[in-house]
């Protein structure tokens, strides 16, 4: 029987460090664009019809769509929590480039900008422990309403 009990843990463990590596890996496809200009530079000139920009923020704007994938398909693997710091970093750090532009703000690389990153992203993952603790004190409660009602019913 232990030895089962060590090698469920084994398992569960193994698949939460594969989850926490594809959660790791998610975090490098905001920057997919960059690292294939480097080896093929024609892709910020080449421009898409259909998409009406340069090849370079379509492949961008999918990265995004399939991090967010990747990220929900790691979660049943149970990551570790502090494997998704640089996807929430990397996340939010690229989508600022694109939407506080869109708000009439230039955004900087200085040091307040990582600062007030690095706030967020503490924030968001202070919400989703919290999120996390609400969802099992709730299912405990949901447990225990369960056996309360069957200890009651055996009695009767």
């Amino acid at each position: 029987m232990l030895d089962l009990q060590r090698s469920s843990k084994v398992k569960y463990s193994t698949i939460s460090a594969l989850g926490s590596v594809l959660v790791l890996i998610s975090a490098t496809f905001p920057f997919i664009n960059n690292i294939i200009a480097i080896f093929a530079p024609a892709i910020n000139t080449t421009h898409v019809d259909a998409a009406d920009n340069n090849l370079a923020a379509v492949i961008w704007s999918l990265a995004i769509c399939f991090q967010a994938t990747l990220i929900i398909i790691a979660n049943y693997m149970k990551p570790y929590l502090l494997s998704y710091v640089p996807a929430l970093f990397t996340s939010i750090y690229s989508s600022s480039f694109y939407f506080l532009p869109l708000l009439g703000y230039s955004p900087n690389e200085n040091f307040w900008f990582f600062f007030y990153l690095v706030i967020i992203i503490l924030i968001l993952i202070g919400i989703m422990q919290s999120f996390n603790l609400y969802i099992k004190l709730i299912k405990l409660r949901e447990r225990l309403i369960e056996d309360t009602f069957h200890e009651y019913l055996k009695e009767n």
